[in-house]
């Protein structure tokens, strides 16, 4: 090889390297643009503290599971300290945008993701354990894609622990390739980061979801609206053409409200017809199929039987055992339930007689690509004389490696019902 080709070889070689930055030079960077991002709640009893990247004026990211269940969100450094407003929610990618006012520290540069590549360099900026700004490194440890091909996680073996989530992870020139969200514990440097590019995504997507809450809002509106029909039938255990149930669903971080009218259609041997067939039950109230999602996590954790298999309502303490699966993503439970005697329940202005199932233990689900076994908790009211659960409460950890203690928290009531 001729000596002027080497030569210009060795200069595109060291101009390649040049692009990389030194890791204190790095730090220096990107430091001004990780804050620590610390949420409360209404009484500010329950304080959850995480990080959050700045992508704009005014405008940080950081994890929606950061922010769960939490009224206040104030964004600090170095003893400074500003109250933000939730702007954009994407729950399904675990990213919430921040609004603060009169924020002027500089927003990062996405780094294009088409240049990622497994062995790169990569550093973590954030707030692990609430060690303000703190920088580890290590490398691009796997690209993990959805079945679709679509770039759903970053893997790196650069250090993530809890105070952690929503903070940055860099390339070796300081340009974010996502958003650190959460670790293995269970696991030895398995840590995984949501992809840059799902910031740029992010209003859109939030956008969507503020329409689907106001949409549920009115939802609610008209259901109040609906209190004016004529005052119902006594019901019976026997289920007849005719009768109706109104649930009323209640998600506890956002106390948004969404209400289920069932009504059945046709009785069929052992199978009650619901709403032209999007639910079909057995005579005990176990659902034997739906094409609606709206008591999917009820219906998944009834085991078989019901709560009264045999026409016996569950006593005592027993070990629990469920597999099931909707739209094809499979869902385990392994729990143990303890039913205490049967007392009075009121649910708004209706009392009912009801049997008490406490339940805990585990619960497997699917995360993106991943399965994970997170701690599931939930009570079911059951009233002998409607054959239904008329109460429902249910809380379990959003991921297994949330860098935070973020649970999904929803109530099911039955608040009106009866027979035309």
């Amino acid at each position: 090889m001729s000596r002027p080709l080497l030569t210009l070889l060795a200069g595109l070689s060291m101009g390649a390297q040049a692009w990389a930055l030194e890791p204190d030079a790095l730090f220096a960077k990107v430091a001004p643009s990780v804050w620590t991002v610390v949420a409360t709640d209404a009484q500010g009893r329950n304080r959850v503290q995480g990080s959050a990247v700045v992508i704009g004026p005014g405008r940080l990211v950081t994890n929606c599971h950061v922010l769960a269940r939490m009224t206040r969100f104030d964004v600090s450094k170095d003893n400074v300290s500003y109250t933000g407003k939730l702007e954009f929610p994407d729950p399904d990618n675990d990213l919430c945008q921040l609004r603060v006012d009169n924020f002027t520290a500089p927003a990062v540069e996405l780094a294009d993701m088409n240049q990622l590549r497994v062995g790169m360099r990569v550093y973590a900026v954030g707030t692990p354990r609430g060690l303000e700004t703190t920088l580890s490194d290590g490398l691009l440890s796997g690209l993990r894609r959805s079945d679709d091909g679509q770039l759903q996680f970053i893997q790196t073996s650069a250090p993530i622990s809890p105070g952690s989530s929503g903070g940055g992870l860099f390339d070796a020139e300081g340009r974010l390739i996502g958003i650190t969200t959460f670790t293995r514990r269970e696991s030895q440097n398995l840590n995984l980061a949501v992809p840059a590019q799902r910031v740029a995504e992010l209003p859109e997507r939030g956008r969507q979801m503020l329409e689907q809450r106001a949409a549920a809002n009115a939802a609610r509106v008209a259901a109040i609206a609906a209190a004016a029909r004529p005052a119902p039938l006594e019901l019976t255990a026997q289920r007849l053409p005719g009768d109706w149930f109104e649930y009323v669903t209640t998600d506890q971080q956002t106390n948004l409200k969404s209400v289920v009218n069932l009504k059945v259609d046709r009785v069929e041997g052992g199978r009650v017809i619901f709403n032209g067939g999007a639910r079909v039950e057995d005579p005990a109230g176990q659902v034997l199929g739906a094409t609606s999602a709206a008591l999917v996590e009820l219906d998944l954790v009834t085991p078989p039987g019901g709560w009264a298999p045999g026409g016996q309502v569950m006593s005592g303490v027993r070990p629990l055992k469920v597999s099931a699966s909707w739209q094809s993503q499979p869902a385990t439970y392994d729990l143990t339930a303890v039913a205490s005697p049967e007392q009075t329940l009121r649910v708004g202005e209706v009392e009912y007689s009801a049997v008490r199932i406490d339940l805990q233990g585990w619960h497997g689900r699917v995360f993106g690509n991943f399965h994970f076994n997170v701690p599931y908790r939930a009570t079911v009211w059951y009233a002998p004389a409607l054959k239904r659960v008329v109460r429902f409460t249910v809380e379990f950890r959003s991921n297994a490696g949330a860098a935070s203690s973020a649970w999904v928290s929803e109530t099911l009531e039955l608040v009106r019902a009866g027979r035309n």
